[in-house]
């Protein structure tokens, strides 16, 4: 199906990957809105939100949330509202006002908590540590609830890490990528906690939004379906610390002990199994993890 003059609302549009998914949405010709609190909409706000889903969409992209782990553990209650009940308000307003349209949730790989195999594959045990990976599983198994009994039309990914350009300088708790970038070029130091020798799996946002877009493009074919999304490969942590610091030729490394805050909801070593999505979508990443991260930093001069 061709986006070309597709109503498309996308919440949470004027974040990181909201900014990106928009323009690549407007690229493909797609008549894009944005609910975003930046414009004085709150996700959680349902009378906000249906004024704005009676306008009837084609597709929607559900981006808006309350990230980081260490974060929602500390206000769990905001936790809960921003990115569980708000998605179960979504769901029933899509229904009421546009029962045809396309949901499509971004996720996180934190539903599945800490990995007792690598790669992880979407029948891999969910098990969140962490009220933020709480939050989002329990959106996605309501969503998916309303999927089996009322037919809604929706499809989940479960993202690893995503970096790429990126306008706002301030990533707190999470996106640390960008932020290592960022504080990279001024000089700053780039601290890690432990030994870093956690594998992680890092994909740029340019991939991701080509994932994003394909899932609408094939309605029937990812209906009720979640998937994996990453790169499907991974690098030490500690090496891509130290791969940012020499592409962007400042930086000191500095290695210190975990923070109990961040110990109790670390996960361990992560790698996507993405073979699902290859094969039913079609999709593979471009952009590997030295090629992106110099494309970030260029962009960011």
């Amino acid at each position: 199906m061709s986006l070309k003059g597709r109503k498309i609302l996308v919440t949470g549009g004027m974040g990181f990957i909201g900014v990106n998914l928009a323009t690549e949405l407007e690229q493909l010709g797609a008549d894009v809105t944005i609910f975003d609190l930046e414009k004085g909409d709150d996700i959680e706000d349902c009378k906000k939100l249906e004024s704005t889903i009676k306008k009837r969409f084609d597709a929607i992209y559900h981006l808006a949330g309350f990230s980081g782990p260490s974060e929602s553990n500390k206000d769990v209650k905001k936790s809960f509202g921003i990115n569980t009940f708000s998605t179960v308000d979504l769901c029933k307003l899509i229904l009421k006002h546009s029962p045809k349209a396309k949901l499509v949730l971004s996720s996180s790989r934190l539903e599945y908590g800490k990995p007792k195999y690598l790669p992880v594959d979407e029948d891999h045990p969910t098990n969140p540590i962490s009220a933020y990976g709480l939050s989002k599983l329990t959106a996605t198994q309501m969503a998916l609830v309303y999927n089996n009994r009322y037919g809604l039309d929706v499809t989940i990914f479960r993202t690893s890490n995503v970096y790429g350009p990126h306008k706002k300088k301030q990533f707190p708790g999470y996106n640390i990528i960008n932020d290592f970038i960022d504080k990279a070029k001024r000089g700053e130091t780039l601290t890690i906690y432990g030994d870093g020798n956690q594998g992680r799996d890092y994909i740029y946002v340019d991939d991701l939004v080509e994932a994003f877009t394909a899932a609408a493009k094939n309605p029937n074919i990812s209906s009720g379906q979640i998937y994996n999304l990453g790169y499907g490969k991974g690098i030490k942590f500690k090496n891509m610390v130290s791969l940012i610091s020499n592409k962007a030729g400042k930086g000191e490394i500095e290695f210190v002990p975990w923070p109990k805050s961040y110990k109790d909801v670390e996960t361990g070593s992560y790698i996507s199994d993405i073979s699902k999505i290859k094969k039913q979508l079609g999709f593979s990443p471009k952009i590997g993890f030295e090629e992106g991260i110099v494309k970030t930093i260029q962009a960011q001069r």
